[in-house]
C-alpha cells in the first residue's frame, strides 16, 4: 500500500511539472505576435509619423513618404537587423504604389510589454 501511495504521489509530481514546464511554452508561442509574410500590419505611430523607408534603419530625411496612422499593409518580406544586442524587425511592404520597409515599432505587431 506505501508504494501505491509513493507511486501516486510520483505521478502527480511528474503531472504538475511538466505541466509548469510544456504550458508556458506553448502559450509564448501563441501570444508571441509572430508574424509572417502574407500577414496585415495596422500603422499604430499616431498622425503621419510612420516612414516607409527604401531600406531597414534609413535615417532622418532619408524615407520614400510617410504613412498615416491605420492604414493597413500586407508583409512581402521580413528582415530582422541587429543594433547592439536588440533585434528590431523590419517589414517590407507597399504603400501608395511604392515598396519600402516600416519598423514594426511602428505597426500593431510590436510587444507593449
Amino acid at each position: 500500500m506505501e508504494m501505491y501511495k509513493r507511486m501516486r504521489v510520483l505521478t502527480k509530481f511528474l503531472t504538475v511539472m511538466s505541466l509548469l514546464v510544456f504550458i508556458p511554452c506553448i502559450a509564448s508561442d501563441a501570444l508571441s505576435g509572430e508574424v509572417k509574410q502574407g500577414d496585415p500590419v495596422t500603422i499604430v505611430t499616431p498622425g503621419t509619423e510612420a516612414r516607409l523607408c527604401p531600406h531597414p534603419m534609413c535615417g532622418p530625411g532619408q524615407h520614400i513618404t510617410r504613412i498615416p496612422e491605420g492604414t493597413v499593409l500586407e508583409i512581402k518580406s521580413i528582415k530582422e537587423v541587429k543594433i547592439g544586442t536588440i533585434v528590431v524587425k523590419w517589414f517590407e511592404v507597399t504603400y501608395e504604389g511604392s515598396r519600402g520597409w516600416i519598423s514594426i515599432f511602428d505597426t500593431n505587431k510590436a510587444k507593449n510589454d
